[in-house]
């Protein structure tokens, strides 16, 4: 058993004992159900629950006391993340209107000077640099180091006060979306996977077409969630 599959199977154990209506989504469904394995490129784990059953302070306070780092979200997003031996678990909150169950998240914008100017304000409100990934290539990483030790610095010197006005101004910027599917197609049925009992949708292969598109039994490594899926629903 992977490093991977013990974080997996630890989150799973720990929901369960909790008793939290929780399933499997996402990139995480994708390669259990197309490779039976998690997939080894996939940044994070993914799990879900309903956000009328479940709140995050009760997620916040199991996670925290079961030895898990929480990693900071920066805007209004349905979704919170920690970090389990050095792998991020995603944990989403799915809400219902109108007879479709969707997620809110947020993409970057494709203007430069602003996508700049929320990764500046998004370093002032980090505790660490462990949640940011960095360019691999030399030089782009040296800048970004700079750049982010620059932003930090400046969140250090900055009242709470002036830090929250940034905040609320640089997430107006944000594109709010996320995935959504009709409520028909959750419903769940369990699995056994690597000897760990879970749920996942019972029509998985719909829910994952709509998200990864017909050929998504095709592994794509560079896969934009915010630019291919075709299930995306803008929040407000």
């Amino acid at each position: 058993m992977t490093e991977d599959d013990q974080v997996f199977a630890s989150v799973c154990k720990l929901l369960d004992i909790n008793k939290i209506n929780f399933w499997v989504c996402h990139g995480t469904l994708l390669g259990i159900i197309r490779e039976s394995r998690l997939l080894p490129w996939d940044h994070d784990i993914d799990f879900a629950v309903w956000d009328h059953e479940t709140s995050k302070s009760e997620i916040v306070e199991i996670f925290l006391k079961n030895g898990f780092k929480q990693e900071f979200v920066f805007g209004d997003l349905d979704c919170l993340h920690f970090y389990g031996a050095d792998k991020k678990v995603d944990i989403s909150f799915y809400k219902i209107y109108e007879d479709i169950a969707s997620i809110k998240w947020s993409a970057p914008p494709t203007n430069f000077l602003a996508k700049t100017y929320i990764h500046f304000v998004q370093t002032m409100w980090e505790t660490s640099f462990s949640g940011i990934e960095l360019s691999k290539n030399k030089i782009k990483r040296f800048f970004h180091i700079i750049f982010l030790s620059v932003s930090f610095l400046i969140g250090v010197l900055l009242t709470k006060n002036m830090k929250n006005k940034l905040y609320n101004h640089s997430t107006s910027f944000l594109n709010y979306t996320g995935y959504s599917y009709d409520i028909d197609l959750m419903i769940f049925k369990k699995i056994t996977f690597n000897g760990v009992l879970f749920q996942i949708p019972k029509n998985s292969e719909k829910c994952l077409e709509l998200t990864y598109g017909a050929d998504w039994g095709v592994p794509k490594k560079n896969y934009i969630w915010y630019e291919e899926a075709s299930n995306l629903k803008d929040s407000y």
